[in-house]
């Protein structure tokens, strides 16, 4: 049974991640030991680096069997609510390292916006990493930009309605499900995208700024394509200096 109604999306402690970073009298991490608790993005995009490093091999056999497990325990997930599968909500905040802020977890019986953020997109991450042999999480570009860059290179014209619909869709259900068959393609191009990134917009479109995002998201599709800006010439430093002119007396 599917379900009928999504629960409304609690605050969280604290409204900004500045804030969740610099509570009053939280004692400072010492110098050169891992960080425990992170902001959304950083969470993200340090857990799907991880796992996805782990599942191409690069820590070894038993790290690459554990990271194929974890991770198809969280692709039965993708697209789906946490109230349809709130023990997969904990499969993720487990998977998270270093760990989500702890003022950015939910209090009560509904999830937080960072926490449904987290889960929405390390499920598709784990889509995106099925049978992958290239890296899914690409630090740096935007969901924008790497469907710009599938549309360019597929010359598809179903793309465009597509990330359409994703768009123009007013509830969460709905943007997931266009949000899975987008990624889906992306894999099959072995085109990746920045997680840490996907999860803070995906937060964000659950607010007040959601217009910010999509109007980000269609400029990195229209202009995904173009080529990137020439460096600027550095100057010659053996060339030598310009002669100054030399006044000629008159005759």
């Amino acid at each position: 049974m599917t379900d009928t109604h999504t629960p409304p999306i609690p605050a969280e402690a604290t409204p900004t991640e500045a804030q969740a970073t610099e509570t009053p009298g939280q004692q400072p991490e010492p110098e050169g030991s891992p960080m425990r608790h992170a902001p959304l993005d950083v969470a993200v995009g340090s857990s799907a680096s991880g796992l996805q490093s782990a599942y191409l091999g690069h820590r070894g056999e038993r790290a690459q069997s554990q990271a194929r497990g974890r991770l198809a325990i969280l692709r039965r997930s993708a697209g789906a609510t946490p109230e349809r599968h709130p023990l997969t909500l904990q499969d993720v905040l487990d998977s998270l390292s270093p760990a989500l802020d702890p003022q950015l977890l939910g209090r009560g019986d509904a999830a937080s916006p960072s926490e449904r953020a987290a889960y929405h997109a390390m499920t598709l991450f784990a889509l995106h990493m099925q049978s992958a042999t290239v890296p899914a999480h690409v630090t740096g570009r935007s969901f924008g930009q790497a469907v710009g860059i599938l549309r360019a290179r597929s010359g598809s014209g179903s793309l465009k309605p597509r990330f359409d619909a994703m768009l123009a869709a007013r509830d969460e259900r709905s943007r997931l499900q266009h949000a899975r068959t987008l990624i889906t393609l992306l894999r099959g191009e072995s085109i990746g995208l920045d997680y840490g990134r996907f999860a803070r917009d995906l937060r964000t479109l659950s607010g007040s700024r959601r217009s910010g995002v999509l109007l980000r998201w269609s400029r990195d599709v229209a202009t995904a394509s173009y080529p990137e800006p020439a460096a600027a010439a550095a100057p010659d430093s053996t060339a030598r200096p310009p002669r100054a002119a030399v006044a000629v007396p008159p005759q």
